[in-house]
């Protein structure tokens, strides 16, 4: 692996108070069968057209939000698990954030590509001063649930018991929610269909936001340009569309500055309409 491909990518940008750190916790390297109603040189064509490398690579992205209260953390990559990520404490270094200054963790869901750096491989918490861990009830009604650990695939199933124990390791400081006002100039966006408490983070106001959508798009340019595209991580595929199509309008017609954990680089980027489906552009 070329030395470069593992240097930490950073960058930042402020949304009125708020100091956003995007930072890159690395990548997995998937495949473009990961994909339903697509086929793999349909998928090629599409990000060809797009002139960006037909490579299907899943980048994983955090976010380190600095208000006045508060130094929160959205989301904390993969953190080495199955091979996968395992960058967030180099890139926090790059960026100067000592993980001892944050006190607060949002999590758009409980995929081991989003919990995975929440603690070491003997259950320690990665961020021991966090006081707070905001998670939607539905969310973590899941992953503890007996039932659906039961009625999903083999595939599925295997990713409760890094859920539950990186859950379980912050058991004390879990704050389950079911409403949007989460924390000043934060507000939860539910986006069910991924996983069935999955949320992305508002932050901002009317005149300048950011979108956070967790995990809307694995594929940025071809699940904005189709997005009826589904992925295999999906736990309600139906639900996930639903979700994409409602947020992609609204990104236009609220003209949000959006980001992903999925997006090609730790970056932001505006939405708009074209053709049938969406055209997603980064910012930087």
């Amino acid at each position: 692996m070329n030395q470069l491909d593992r240097m930490p990518t950073v960058n930042r940008k402020k949304i009125g108070d708020t100091v956003v750190t995007l930072l890159s916790d690395g990548y997995i390297d998937g495949s473009f069968t990961l994909l339903n109603d697509i086929d793999e040189g349909q998928a090629e064509t599409l990000l060809a057209q797009r002139g960006v490398p037909a490579i299907p690579r899943i980048n994983i992205n955090a976010y380190v939000l600095q208000t006045a209260e508060h130094t929160i953390l959205v989301d904390s990559g993969m953190g080495g698990l199955h091979g996968g990520g395992g960058d967030l404490q180099a890139a926090l270094a790059a960026a100067a954030i000592d993980p001892l200054q944050i006190d607060t963790i949002l999590l758009t869901h409980a995929h081991p590509d989003h919990i995975g750096g929440l603690i070491t491989p003997s259950s320690v918490p990665l961020f021991p001063n966090v006081q707070q861990l905001f998670i939607h009830e539905k969310e973590l009604a899941f992953w503890e649930s007996e039932t659906a650990f039961a009625s999903v695939n083999e595939n599925m199933r295997a990713n409760f018991a890094p859920a539950r124990k990186a859950l379980g390791s912050y058991s004390d400081r879990l704050v389950p929610f079911n409403h949007e006002a989460i924390l000043p100039g934060i507000q939860a966006v539910p986006l069910f269909g991924h996983t069935p408490g999955h949320c992305g983070y508002l932050l901002g106001n009317e005149r300048e936001s950011l979108l956070i959508w967790g995990d809307i798009v694995h594929f940025p340019h071809i699940q904005t340009a189709q997005p009826e595209v589904t992925v295999a991580f999906d736990n309600d595929p139906a639900a996930a569309a639903q979700a994409r199509k409602a947020i992609l309008e609204r990104a236009v017609s609220d003209n949000l500055t959006v980001s992903g954990m999925h997006f090609n680089t730790p970056a932001s980027g505006t939405v708009r309409r074209e053709g049938r489906g969406y055209r997603l552009d980064y910012d930087f």
